[in-house]
């Protein structure tokens, strides 16, 4: 692989013309080229998403999986999450049928299974199909070693998981799920790094894992005294929690169609550079 990151903008810029993927995916990090009135938090998502799809339409792999991850992430608008569930397929039928032969490839066709399998567990604006999910999460877990050697975003999206539990609206996480997503959130804490990672992330991971050591303590108390760890919410605190855990990397539905219109403007913009 040429070594992208040193090369010039105007270099780059040419690649990308001649129709280079990764060309295309190493312009996405080039927010510099940003105009001074585009470069905010919005702008900046817009254009690396406008890249991310030129790159992941010309094959590039890792582009793919970014762009999945960052559709998945605007939890409120339903054709976002169908789209990175489609992308997520994609690369995880990609792995099975041995399409993808570079071993960081492979890594990214199975972190596709788990994101899909996540989703369909969470079924927020999609079909949730829990036993589908949990099917998907465990193969890449086999794959994977048990994420043993996974980096913070992967645990940290565990332990969330785990922490909402493979159950039923209105039925508490078992001790089992809630003692996984405590061992999950330890481990992503523990491998946070403060210069890459997102520190509302952390924030959110800290706060997470302190609920769910107070919510084990309880479970255990209620099985040692009634025989039964089951408790059943109202469906509007479950629905809150799935908002909390899924709505981390945007604020509101404003920023949704703020992020469409400046996709937009770019989208006309770049067309009339030829990019």
């Amino acid at each position: 692989m040429a070594d992208y990151e040193n090369k010039s903008t105007p270099e780059v810029v040419g690649l990308v013309k001649q129709g280079d993927s990764e060309a295309m995916y190493e312009m996405a990090w080039r927010i510099d080229m940003l105009p001074p009135e585009e470069d905010n938090p919005v702008g900046r998502c817009a254009w690396q998403d406008y890249w991310f799809e030129k790159a992941a339409n010309a094959g590039h792999v890792f582009a793919r999986s970014r762009l999945a991850r960052s559709l998945r992430d605007r939890a409120l608008d339903a054709e976002y999450r169908q789209q990175a569930m489609d992308l997520f397929q994609r690369l995880a039928e990609d792995y099975d049928a041995g399409r993808l032969t570079d071993d960081d490839h492979k890594n990214h066709g199975v972190l596709a299974k788990l994101w899909l399998g996540v989703m369909l567990c969470e079924g927020f604006h999609t079909k949730r199909d829990p036993e589908k999910g949990v099917g998907l999460i465990s193969s890449a877990k086999s794959l994977t070693n048990g994420f043993r050697n996974a980096g913070f975003e992967t645990l940290f999206e565990l332990g969330c998981l785990y922490s909402d539990g493979f159950v039923q609206p209105g039925e508490e996480p078992s001790i089992a799920d809630v003692e996984q997503a405590i061992e999950y959130l330890e481990t992503a804490i523990k491998r946070f790094d403060k210069e890459q990672g997102n520190p509302k992330a952390l924030e959110i991971a800290e706060s997470l894992l302190r609920i769910q050591e107070d919510r084990a303590r309880a479970k255990r108390t209620l099985k040692s005294t009634l025989g039964s760890e089951s408790t059943h919410l109202p469906q509007e605190e479950v629905d809150e929690r799935r908002k909390q855990i899924l709505g981390l990397s945007f604020e509101s539905r404003q920023r949704l169609e703020a992020d469409k219109s400046a996709l937009a403007r770019l989208r006309q913009r770049l067309a009339l550079e030829g990019l």
